[in-house]
């Protein structure tokens, strides 16, 4: 390839990386004007009504156990997941410009409740990546050359490569495979020191600690973790349900380590002691209309209790 066909080609990427963070910003202000204009635009509550009537119509409840029932669910959730987006679409595209927008047009970090600006996260990633762009080419390079050792390097730069980001499922339980990395279901908005407070841990919930409680001593931004376990400050019912989504739609996808860990009937007490809010209703029927597919936990909060999980041990 001739120098100046080089030095066009490198400017074309160069400019498309730029357009792409143009139009998340152009996405954004797009959606904020819309929710001001008309809150309907944010959550339609009668569409979503006539939504969840004809998505559910095929799996209408059946005199059957819970085993039953969870699989009936599980192969209706991998069947109308349609359009499975890399974890980066998802990110950049949707989560910070729509699905996880609350009704006043900020996003908020699910384990503090902090209220963030979305155009500064989406900026604030876009840079971080960027920096960091060349020094990942560099690993790929070296990849190439089988340079075994790279490969525990890759793994350590990934890890450290903090976005505003929170898989509710740790990447490291499903080897961070796709589609289960990039499914808007269960991510979130979450700042960077929020993400390494959680790290990996399971959720657990902890008798001495009272979130929100000035005299709590053990009370911190994000949460806290006793033992390996990690209680957050806020988003219990949405994590909570977001991780019951996860084990419904991905059942052998984590790995056994991990799914030992899982403290299931946590999940659904904070499920049902945490109601559905309006801004988990939207991004219900955001992901719905991006992905296909809808967490029923969020549509019907006791399918939790009906529901038999199977590689779990309560």
């Amino acid at each position: 390839m001739h120098k100046s066909m080089k030095k066009s080609h490198n400017r074309r990427e160069s400019n498309s990386t730029f357009i792409q963070l143009n139009k998340q910003l152009a996405f954004l202000k797009n959606n904020k004007r819309k929710i001001d204009t008309d809150q309907d635009l944010y959550y339609d509550e009668n569409q979503d009504r006539l939504d969840i009537e004809l998505y559910y119509k095929s799996v209408a409840k059946q005199e059957e156990d819970g085993l039953s029932t969870f699989y009936r669910y599980s192969e209706f959730l991998n069947k109308t997941h349609k359009n499975r987006l890399p974890y980066f679409i998802s990110k950049d595209l949707y989560l910070y410009t729509w699905v996880d927008l609350h009704p006043d047009g900020t996003v908020r970090s699910i384990y503090s409740g902090e209220a963030k600006s979305p155009e500064s996260l989406i900026i604030h990633d876009f840079h971080v990546i960027r920096e960091k762009y060349e020094e990942f080419q560099l690993f790929l390079k070296k990849i190439k050359q089988n340079e075994f050792e790279t490969f525990k390097e890759l793994k350590e730069f990934e890890r450290n490569l903090k976005v505003n980001t929170e898989h509710i499922v740790p990447q490291s339980w499903f080897k961070a495979l796709e589609p289960m990395k990039g499914d808007l279901h269960h991510l979130f908005v979450c700042e960077p020191v929020c993400n390494i407070a959680r790290s990996n841990f399971p959720y657990g919930d902890f008798s001495d600690h009272q979130p929100h409680s000035a005299e709590d001593s053990l009370q911190n931004h994000c949460g806290v973790v006793v033992k390996g376990q990690f209680e957050p400050e806020n988003g219990k019912g949405e994590a909570a349900r977001a991780m019951l989504y996860f084990l419904l739609r991905y059942p052998k996808a984590i790995k056994k380590a991990f799914r030992s860990q899982i403290d299931l009937p946590l999940l659904i007490d904070w499920n049902l002691n945490y109601p559905v809010a309006l801004y988990e209703k939207h991004r219900n029927q955001a992901i719905f209309q991006i992905q296909g597919n809808r967490n029923p936990f969020i549509d019907f909060p006791n399918l939790a209790k009906e529901i038999d999980f199977p590689f779990l041990s309560i």
